[in-house]
């Protein structure tokens, strides 16, 4: 578990963490010179029958605000501290709000420096304190009264902690690493390392890490958690991580450590619920600009509401940042003025990776990820693939998939989950273009499948997959390339009539067939109609552009090809043909280029022909 103080400057927060710990966390020598706290410091607090507590100690200065967010990133319980001599201040408030919009659940309010003031004054800035916490959305324990100096209150705050960490939610260990970085550094034998507070999934020694936004990779070569080695380390811990293949200049406070190959990407754009604290000192409009934090990193950004968020409303709005960062459904965020840098409000993470002028349907703003995955599904015309489930609803992979199964209206299609809907618009456009093509074509056996797929333009990436299910559910039939209704038979204009007189056409010329074009000055209503259905049939076959031979009388060519082969060890003499057949070279040719290309005959290298 991890805790993090949080309070006005100078109300005794460093203190107390050093009479809890032992350990003196000013490290800086410039904290040390100035008696305040400038950068985040680190603590363990070891109690009876409980793994080692983390504390992350904050600056509580105005100017430092930004490094007290990324500390506070990542804690699972706060103690606010506030001064018993000065009560409430604007720092105490504007902590409470950074840790309201983080959605920290829990904390511990605590009045400090007791030996200072007395009795009836403590008591009047204990329900001040409790008065306030009242309305706050993190659960406030009763206000305990304490003295760094004296030791004076100190056991009640570590029964307090030790029954925090004891209900403290465990977060699952199977999830996707992911580790913000608070500080980066350079150890000699080592090399360059990050701490951080891992926020969830596991890491061991010898992983493979990526590094967002700047999509760097290296490994891990050590883990340390206070000083102390281990093979791994998981949810909840302060971490500090040997990385190999990296340098220290190519990390900063702000990098997220992740697991690699799991679909993080930097995103510049990410739709959001804003929360606007009742204190902001005027709505948030299109294009205002803002400071917004995420983790340890705070980044530059515009905001985009659907509407105009006044102060003490929640609203949804698209962030377009200045510099991206790799994001999480369901993260928590904080908004800071661009200037003056006051908070202003936060939120938390509808879609990390929104589509270009995407809608905003029904239950897109609803807070658990169940409820919001048919929405986020649905405004993806190309589908979700089933690896960002994970990165998109903010949940462990099993669970993500889980819901996945089992939110209605969505379905699973070629690795990627799509909307019921948009299948069966698919599926109607489908059958639709073939019924057309049917009637527009009722002599041709079907459509190109790939003419089919054209037309569904960003689509088409369904089509297979539907016309997969249409043919297993009867619907369809696809034959080399070429789709058409299982009910459908072709029909030229003039009917069967036609054709049958076609056929014997052709069967009565026998190698001395008329061209296509001869054949249309005969009455024939149809005649491509009736050549498509004859073809399709089998009864007759294109030897040459434009002439087609009675299916048997091609059969009997080939029979005098391989009579007159035989008698010459398959090799095929074109003055035997003309001898047995009578036929012209203008007819013989083409005849035995078309035996080439049913793999009966073939040419050699010295440029005569035999049998295949």
């Amino acid at each position: 578990m991890i805790i993090g103080t949080a309070g006005h400057i100078d109300h005794g927060k460093s203190a107390l963490v050093t009479a809890l710990t032992g350990r003196a966390v000013d490290r800086l020598a410039e904290e040390q010179r100035r008696g305040i706290t400038i950068d985040l410091n680190f603590a363990p607090l070891v109690l009876p029958g409980l793994e080692p507590i983390g504390i992350v100690d904050v600056p509580g200065h105005e100017d430092f605000v930004r490094t007290m967010v990324a500390g506070a990133s990542g804690i699972d319980v706060v103690i606010l501290v506030v001064d018993g001599q000065e009560g409430i201040r604007p720092q105490t408030l504007e902590h409470l709000t950074v840790v309201e919009q983080l959605g920290i659940p829990r904390g511990i309010a605590v009045v400090t420096k007791a030996d200072l003031v007395d009795g009836e004054w403590l008591e009047l800035v204990r329900t001040e304190v409790s008065e306030r916490l009242r309305h706050s959305t993190v659960m406030f324990d009763s206000p305990l009264i304490t003295s760094a100096a004296t030791g004076y209150g100190l056991e009640a705050l570590r029964e307090s902690i030790a029954k925090h960490a004891m209900h403290a939610v465990r977060r699952p260990p199977e999830d996707l690493f992911r580790m913000p970085v608070d500080r980066v550094f350079a150890v000699a034998g080592i090399g360059t390392v990050v701490t951080g507070t891992v926020w969830s999934g596991t890491i061991r020694v010898g992983d493979p890490i990526e590094v967002q936004p700047q999509g760097l990779k290296g490994r891990v070569r050590s883990l340390e958690c206070y000083g102390e080695p281990l093979g791994a380390v998981g949810p909840g811990m302060r971490t500090a991580l040997g990385i190999t293949g990296l340098s220290r200049g190519e990390l900063s406070r702000g990098s997220i450590i992740l697991t690699p190959g799991a679909g993080w990407r930097a995103t510049s754009v990410l739709d959001a619920m804003l929360d606007l604290a009742s204190d902001a000192p005027s709505a948030l409009k299109p294009r205002d600009r803002v400071r917004m934090h995420h983790g340890t990193a705070e980044v530059m950004a515009r905001v985009y509401p659907k509407g105009e968020i006044r102060p003490g409303t929640v609203g949804p709005a698209r962030v377009v940042l200045e510099t991206p960062l790799a994001v999480r459904g369901g993260d928590r965020l904080v908004l800071r003025r661009y200037s003056p840098m006051v908070t202003i409000g936060g939120g938390w993470v509808i879609d990390p990776g929104p589509p270009r002028r995407a809608a905003w349907p029904p239950g897109l703003q609803e807070r658990d990820a169940a409820d919001r995955l048919a929405a986020l599904v649905g405004r993806r015309v190309r589908g979700m693939p089933q690896a960002e489930l994970p990165i998109v609803l903010g949940l462990p992979a099993t669970d993500a998939s889980r819901i996945a199964r089992e939110t209605e209206g969505i379905t699973c299609v070629a690795g990627s989950w799509v909307a019921m809907d948009r299948v069966m618009a698919v599926q109607e456009h489908l059958l639709a273009n073939i019924a057309e093509f049917h009637e527009r074509e009722p002599s041709s056996p079907g459509m190109s499948v790939e003419t089919l797929r054209s037309g569904l333009g960003a689509r088409a990436w369904l089509a297979d997959e539907v016309l997969s299910a249409m043919v297993a559910g009867g619907e369809i039939v696809i034959e080399k390339g070429i789709v058409s209704l299982r009910s459908f038979q072709p029909q030229a204009g003039g009917g069967d009539a036609e054709v049958d007189a076609l056929v014997e056409i052709l069967a009565e010329a026998g190698y001395q067939v008329p061209t296509l074009e001869e054949l249309g000055t005969a009455d024939f209503v149809d005649l491509p109609g009736a050549v498509r259905i004859a073809s399709s049939r089998g009864l007759i076959t294109a030897v040459e552009q434009g002439r087609y031979y009675h299916a048997t009388v091609l059969d009997r060519f080939l029979a005098i090809v391989r009579e007159v082969a035989s008698g010459r060890n398959g090799e095929i003499v074109p003055a035997d043909l003309r001898e047995r057949t009578g036929l012209s070279r203008r007819v013989l040719i083409p005849l035995l280029e078309w035996s080439d290309r049913q793999g009966v005959t073939r040419r050699d290298a010295g440029g005569g022909r035999r049998l295949a």
